[in-house]
């Protein structure tokens, strides 16, 4: 296979520099994605912890609403990074394409997802939400319907 010998140009060198910028900035926000989630996690254990020995009569009711405002809060910000990481991994394949284009290089017709909330919202990475969400719903469900009560 011959290929002819590749020569940057300015532009080649520009849109270099945005990938590394890009592929940097996508790391960045992947990084804070697990750190979101460590938080969380982190602060779900301190906050029922404090409630607990604040009031030991708490309802579990009360708790499992704490916790599910706390998740809710830590899921969005949590989708809003995971979209934009996706966005910017978008924005990474057309510039690769364009200097695949500049250079004379077949492009393979690889389709990328089309980016979009719901999909940020509901993806694999967000299991750890789904988990503690069902969690706290099953524990109001179980306190107020089938009258689970507290033993002390």
């Amino acid at each position: 296979m011959n290929r002819k010998e590749y020569k940057k140009c300015c532009d080649d060198e520009v849109d270099w520099a945005t990938l590394d910028q890009l592929h940097e900035a996508t790391l960045q926000i992947s990084n804070q994605c697990f750190e979101y989630k460590k938080l969380c996690v982190g602060i779900l254990g301190v906050v029922v912890a404090a409630l607990l020995k604040v009031e030991p009569k708490t309802s579990f009711s009360i708790i499992a609403l704490v916790c599910i405002v706390i998740s809710c809060g830590f899921w969005i910000c949590d989708t809003t990074a995971y979209f934009y990481q996706k966005a910017n991994r978008k924005v990474m394949s057309d510039v690769i394409s364009k200097i695949k284009t500049r250079n004379e290089v077949k492009i393979e017709n690889k389709s990328l997802k089309v980016n979009s909330w719901s999909q940020a919202f509901f993806n694999r990475s967000m299991h750890l939400y789904y988990y503690i969400l069902s969690v706290c719903f099953t524990v109001i469900l179980l306190e107020n319907f089938f009258w689970v009560e507290r033993t002390y």
